[in-house]
């Protein structure tokens, strides 16, 4: 009994030493107002009750990890962004731009890029038209020669010279100005990760799906500074269970909603 006493001593100062698990911490996430699929549906503050596949996926991770708690709110996309820089919410997803990495916290290698085998998921979109529309032609020609609707929210790449965008309110919409002939062309999620849509040839009679993709974008669950300086441990195993939570056909689901 003396021996063990006298080793519980010896240990106590190197104990109050060693690091300790993080329990319930908790991760304020913030993400657009209003409805983009797959990845965030409802508008306004209130979450639905299916919420998007991007709350889904992080849900997920932060289950597998044990120890997060997670609080969402909703605000437009560039007040998330500035509430980001203000440290007054803790991560969002967004595309890698290096004037970011000022105020935001991406996964990086060792040589300083972000780093896609830690990313949230990556996506390809390709181009949909009506099946007795040639887009071809068009697209080779200058100054906007084929018209394509685009919902408001999602990321607009550089678009070849030949392609003007119009912005729209929803994936719907956008499908329905392209089925009426008003616009050439809309655009869709074709492959997460690697997976091609399973809906690939579900899509309405009149419309075809245009391979190979027209732009591919990166999308990374990001930290706040003051996020990342408390819990990095934290942070770092986050970007690792995404990886491993990630559910492809999960996206494509989504773009069924709310016929789910």
């Amino acid at each position: 009994m003396t021996y063990r006493i006298v080793l519980l001593l010896c240990l106590g100062p190197l104990l109050s030493f060693m690091p300790r698990a993080e329990h319930n911490v908790t991760l304020t996430f913030c993400y657009e107002d209003k409805q983009l699929l797959p990845y965030y549906t409802g508008e306004g503050h209130a979450a639905a009750y299916l919420p998007g596949v991007t709350i889904e996926h992080l849900q997920a991770s932060a289950a597998a990890a044990g120890n997060i708690r997670l609080a969402f709110v909703r605000f437009p996309w560039r007040r998330c962004l500035q509430k980001l820089e203000q440290n007054e919410v803790d991560a969002l997803v967004a595309t890698y731009l290096p004037q970011r990495s000022d105020f935001a916290v991406y996964p990086m290698t060792a040589d300083g890029k972000p780093d896609p085998a830690r990313a949230m998921s990556r996506h390809a979109t390709c181009l949909v038209h009506r099946a007795d529309n040639d887009i071809q032609h068009k697209i080779t020609q200058q100054h906007g020669g084929l018209v394509v609707s685009r919902p408001l929210g999602h990321s607009n790449p550089d678009y070849p010279a030949g392609i003007s965008v119009v912005q729209v309110h929803s994936q719907q919409q956008a499908l329905e100005l392209v089925l009426s002939g008003r616009v050439d062309a809309t655009t869709t999620l074709c492959k997460v990760n690697g997976v091609a849509g399973a809906d690939r040839q579900s899509l309405r009679k009149p419309l075809r799906l245009v391979y190979p993709p027209l732009y591919e974008t990166t999308g990374y669950l990001v930290f706040s500074k003051g996020f990342y300086q408390r819990h990095p441990a934290l942070a770092e195993q986050l970007w690792q269970l995404l990886g491993r939570t990630i559910e492809p056909q999960r996206y494509y689901d989504y773009l069924h909603y709310p016929d789910m």
